[in-house]
Order: C-alpha cells, then structure tokens, then sequence
C-alpha cells in the first residue's frame, strides 16, 4: 500500500507550535500488520509533534482534517494520546 503524508501546523493557544501529520494507509510489514490487526490505527492516523518535543497520536482521525480550523486541530491535539519515547513506545505497543 502506498504511503500518503501531508502535514500542517499551528500554534496552539498557549503558544506552542505544532505540526501534525497525516499517516494514511501506513505500509505494513507481516509483523506489524498481525501486530495491529484489530488496532484502530490500521487505517491510518494523525501524528502531532511540537516544538517542545511532545508527541501525539489520534486514530482514527477525520476525513476532513486539512481543511478544519486551528483551533480543531488543537482540540484534537488535545485529545490524542501522547506517544512515549521509541523505546517506551515499542513496549506499548
């Protein structure tokens, strides 16, 4: 499956920049596809990072997300789950 990325940014209201990108369609290997079989994040989804080095992860994620207001962005920012670390990351997964 092909890989589509595109991304925004914004500055949320207390002033942090953030830039949020879409992961859609992610090319799975064999692993990582039995991994996530019935993950919500198997069709995709937005990753937020900013800044100050906080990431975030929302799956599933709207359609219509590059066309949204910034302040929807932040809401859902807000709403995603933060991402660990890789190493962390890798354990949670």
């Amino acid at each position: 499956m092909p890989q589509h990325i595109s991304s925004r940014s914004f500055t949320d209201s207390v002033g942090v920049d953030w830039t949020v990108r879409e992961i859609g369609s992610p090319t799975l290997t064999e692993t990582l596809a039995k991994v996530l079989k019935e993950d919500r994040r198997r069709g995709g989804w937005l990753v937020f990072e900013s800044t100050e080095g906080d990431k975030r992860r929302l799956a599933p994620y709207p359609p219509d997300w590059r066309t949204v207001s910034m302040f929807e962005l932040e809401r859902w920012c807000m709403k995603a789950k933060r991402v660990p670390p890789a190493p962390a990351r890798r354990a949670e997964d």
